[in-house]
């Protein structure tokens, strides 16, 4: 019998993810934290700590504490703890019942992780002064709540307008098959048109894929489109903006999206220079002091490219040397990129062109987007995230292959702090006999991840997880491979920024051709890379423990 097509317009199970709780799930969620445990153990220790200075006198005159008898340091501290008491019954009262009042607010206000919540009480229990400080910059933001929806209404009247979204058949998705339920529920949380027709090509590594992208801009004859969370001033990145330069002056239009925290040190030169010669370049969220706390929490950090509106590429690599000749402290730069074309491209150009109205205040006009011509039979969904969207995609994404994979998950993330529904998810398909395969990296350039991500290794070894550490280099490849049909490949990391916070990119391709590649360098990459064993990592020292749990605690913050 042939495979029935039914429309995602059917009626279907509802998603799994929403956004955000109210503020009494919060709290019930805050309950059944893996960290309220720790938050239990750290307050009594904290109180014990208060106790104990408290009565530094009377414990030193009973002979129970000796540290410092009679010395300069014990004298001083007797005086300091001395006038203790009269600025506690001067101030306590205001101080407290505000601070109280103010720790409280943390508790409802930063409903949707409690295991931030968590973190966020510990620093401001610790630290008052400093955690209160860092809190207003980086904590949770109401009023960037009410910004975001405003621009996802504003996106919506894009779409409906000015740059509608395309797609090669519509959105049919064949019933039967086990990535059936992860593109219908796309097509709901991302809005996310499953595309036939494509072509898909994986790029590895830097020199493949700038020698790729170069080609591409240099043979642009109506416009392109670049949007990326970091832009290097070096030789790649100028090599780009001569041919841009060259581009536009041959009547090509050219438009540039970057990061303004991600190409923090671009500098004023490169920009202006593009823009002298007719390049249109606008950055993304430009910290201003009055906004500062919302533009340094939600950043652009996708990598996107297309040109004419018939090829376009995405995936793990900014643009910079780095990522062709490594770094001292890290090595070699493993990564993986993929070039589109069909009609998926003009999915991507979709998310280019909102963002550039978001940036720009009003639609691109030119050039307006046609249905990109079919390239292939590879059915392809392109799949945003953001601030500005009621679901996690991409998190929904990743939570939906790896449930309903029947034989295998390989998995492969530079950051790997998850979060406790991966982590189950993970977990519940090892021990239900699916091949489960975690990759991440041996180097890193974020220390703080790197105990993070350590700290949850434990946890998958006991469910049956194989989880190798990459030794060659530094591998920032962000892809999973579903039963060597289904792969996604993009710009999230598998840590709470990426999947929460950021502006994300993800393609969800499920073709087993696509796959067969993937898996093979999959396979290469193992052979580079060691494997966890758990008797082994059980005898791990206290000091390595130590460091995973404060990257642990902090990981919510990531």
């Amino acid at each position: 019998m042939g495979r029935r097509f039914f429309s995602v317009r059917e009626r279907e199970r509802t998603c799994v993810f929403s956004r955000s709780l109210r503020p009494k799930e919060g709290c019930a969620a805050l309950k059944r934290s893996k960290g309220t445990g720790f938050l239990l153990l750290f307050l009594f220790g904290f109180a014990t700590a208060l106790f104990l200075f408290s009565r530094w006198e009377e414990l030193a005159a009973a002979g129970r504490v000796l540290f410092g008898d009679g010395g300069s340091f014990s004298g001083a501290f007797r005086h300091f703890l001395g006038s203790l008491p009269a600025l506690i019954r001067e101030y306590s009262s205001a101080f407290l019942w505000a601070y109280g009042l103010f720790i409280a607010g943390v508790i409802f206000l930063e409903e949707k992780n409690p295991d931030r919540t968590i973190a966020w009480l510990v620093v401001l229990i610790l630290l008052p002064v400093v955690g209160f400080v860092l809190y207003l910059f980086f904590g949770p933001d109401i009023r960037g709540r009410g910004y975001f929806r405003r621009l996802k209404r504003k996106k919506r009247r894009i779409r409906q307008e000015g740059t509608p979204q395309h797609g090669g058949d519509r959105g049919e998705i064949m019933s039967g098959s086990p990535e059936q339920k992860t593109a219908l529920m796309l097509s709901k949380s991302a809005r996310a048109l499953l595309t036939t027709g494509n072509s898909v090509k994986m790029l590895l590594n830097g020199e493949e894929t700038f020698s790729a992208i170069t080609g591409a801009l240099s043979r642009a004859e109506k416009y392109i489109h670049m949007e990326y969370y970091s832009i290097a001033n070096d030789t790649i990145g100028n090599t780009i903006k001569d041919i841009l330069i060259r581009k536009a002056g041959e009547g090509v239009r050219v438009n540039v999206i970057f990061d303004s925290v991600g190409s923090w040190d671009l500098g004023t030169r490169y920009v202006v220079a593009l823009k002298n010669a007719g390049v249109r370049v606008h950055s993304f969220l430009p910290v201003s002091f009055p906004r500062l706390r919302r533009e340094l929490n939600f950043r652009n950090h996708r990598k996107i490219a297309v040109i004419d509106g018939t090829i376009g590429f995405m995936g793990g690599l900014n643009i910079g040397d780095m990522y062709i000749t490594g770094e001292p402290s890290i090595g070699f730069w493993r990564d993986t990129h993929i070039e589109l074309t069909g009609p998926a491209v003009s999915c991507l150009d979709d998310i280019f062109r909102a963002d550039w109205t978001f940036c720009d205040k009003k639609p691109l006009e030119e050039h307006a987007p046609v249905p990109a011509p079919p390239a292939g039979k590879v059915p392809v969904q392109i799949a945003a995230s953001g601030p500005d969207n009621n679901w996690k995609s991409i998190l929904q994404g990743y939570f939906s292959l790896i449930t309903n994979a029947r034989k295998s998950v390989w998995l492969c993330t530079p950051y790997f702090v998850p979060g406790e529904p991966l982590m189950t998810a993970l977990a519940v398909a090892a021990m239900s006999g699916v091949d489960v395969r975690v990759m991440i990296p041996h180097k890193t350039d974020h220390a703080i991840v790197y105990w993070a991500s350590l700290s949850n290794v434990e946890e998958l070894l006991k469910a049956g997880v194989k989880v190798y550490r990459y030794e060659k280099g530094f591998i920032h490849s962000k892809i999973l491979i579903a039963d060597g049909t289904s792969v996604s490949v993009g710009t999230a990391n598998l840590d709470a920024r990426s999947l929460e916070i950021n502006f994300e990119v993800q393609a969800f391709i499920y073709d087993a051709s696509v796959a067969r590649d993937f898996i093979r360098a999959y396979e290469n990459d193992m052979e580079e890379s060691s494997q966890f064993r758990l008797h082994e990592w059980l005898r791990r020292p206290f000091r390595q423990k130590v460091l995973e749990s404060a990257g642990r605690l902090w990981s919510s913050q990531l």
